[in-house]
């Protein structure tokens, strides 16, 4: 169903990613693939659904919670095994060598389909974790991928160790391959381009997901509301095209909204920019300059982008003068995280409206 909130899992439900999914697929197997693109364009669902469709082994790590010590890392990872071992239990000798190999490392217990990792003096190191996958499709004839879904999430010393254990992997390990995906791309550049991270120099194949084209998420509208059996008035689906901006998580949001609350495009509206609000509260606790950061992003969501503008904005509510350093730092913080663009535009219209309410 292409309303379906989701990640999709079907290519059937994978609306207009001809190009995108035909080169993901053939990919497939290269030691290192990044997967990018803003917020809500596809990500997840172009690497589940190419993974489903071509029934390859994956495990996927999911970074969109907080993941800031050794303990949430293993967590994340245990539960990441969980699913892995639980989806090939019907494979008969993979699932059986799976539960040998694990079941050998240090640090490591399976009960059932429950994998669970300590994290503590006991904890086996993340190169074993991958060293054990790689060992299982080496002997079942196999490519194993290790899906890190958002990893530019990660900070600190688990960053560090992760992405050393992904390189040692990169370079030793031949049967396993890892997907990297992120929509912050200013700090997914930081995991690939920075010359002190592990990963840095590391041949990677990228493929970037986009926002659709205004015939396109009409199309996309009208044939999710015709397999749900609606009628939807074309003017409406013409203004939910302005208001969306051709990302499809939010397209999608609205269709299936429709479907199940009969909502209006206004109250759809204002849930969805009081979802984007909350995740920019949670970006502005991740500040130390909170209020500064507030000012800034109400400014540029009203229009203002000249930066005398901008600094005289900031100088003005402070009463005190502001360095340029301190704006260019700010401004630079949200383009990493794809909050703006080079243009000090907004990359999604919802964001746009949910920062004019902070």
């Amino acid at each position: 169903m292409l309303f379906d909130i989701r990640p999709k899992k079907r290519r059937v439900d994978l609306y207009d990613f001809d190009e995108e999914y035909g080169r993901f697929v053939k990919c497939l197997g290269e030691p290192l693939i990044v997967v990018r693109g803003l917020r809500r364009t596809g990500k997840t669902s172009l690497i589940l659904t190419g993974l489903e469709e071509t029934r390859a082994p994956y495990v996927l790590v999911d970074f969109r919670e907080p993941c800031y010590s050794r303990r949430d890392l293993y967590t994340v990872l245990s539960r990441s095994l969980s699913v892995f071992a639980s989806r090939i239990s019907g494979w008969g000798r993979v699932f059986s060598l799976f539960k040998s190999v694990f079941s050998s490392i240090r640090g490591i217990s399976i009960y059932g389909f429950q994998v669970s990792i300590s994290w503590g003096k006991g904890r086996p190191l993340l190169t074993d974790v991958f060293r054990s996958l790689d060992y299982l499709a080496l002997k079942t004839g196999l490519k194993v991928a290790i899906v890190l879904d958002e990893v530019q999430k990660l900070v600190g010393r688990v960053k560090f160790e992760l992405l050393n254990a992904i390189a040692y992997a990169f370079d030793y390990m031949e049967n396993i391959s890892f997907i990297l995906s992120g929509s912050e791309m200013g700090l997914l550049y930081g995991v690939l381009d920075n010359p002190k991270s592990p990963l840095y120099g590391r041949a990677h194949v990228t493929i970037e997901t986009r926002k659709f084209s205004k015939k396109e998420s009409e199309e996309f509208l009208i044939k999710g509301f015709t397999e749900l059996n609606m009628r939807v008035s074309g003017e409406e689906i013409e203004e939910a095209v302005e208001t969306l901006d051709g990302i499809v998580g939010w397209l999608t949001y609205y269709g299936y909204s429709k479907h199940i609350g009969g909502e209006s495009l206004g109250e759809i509206r204002r849930k969805a920019v009081e979802l984007a609000r909350e995740e920019l509260e949670n970006f502005l606790k991740q500040r130390v300059s909170r209020r500064r950061y507030i000012l800034v992003m109400k400014a540029l969501a009203k229009g203002v982008k000249e930066w005398g503008r901008l600094k005289n904005h900031l100088e003005k509510a402070e009463e005190k003068p502001i360095s340029e350093r301190v704006l260019y730092d700010i401004l630079a913080t949200l383009k990493k995280h794809s909050i703006i663009n080079d243009k000090l535009e907004y990359t999604d219209p919802v964001v746009k409206e949910a920062a004019k309410n902070l």
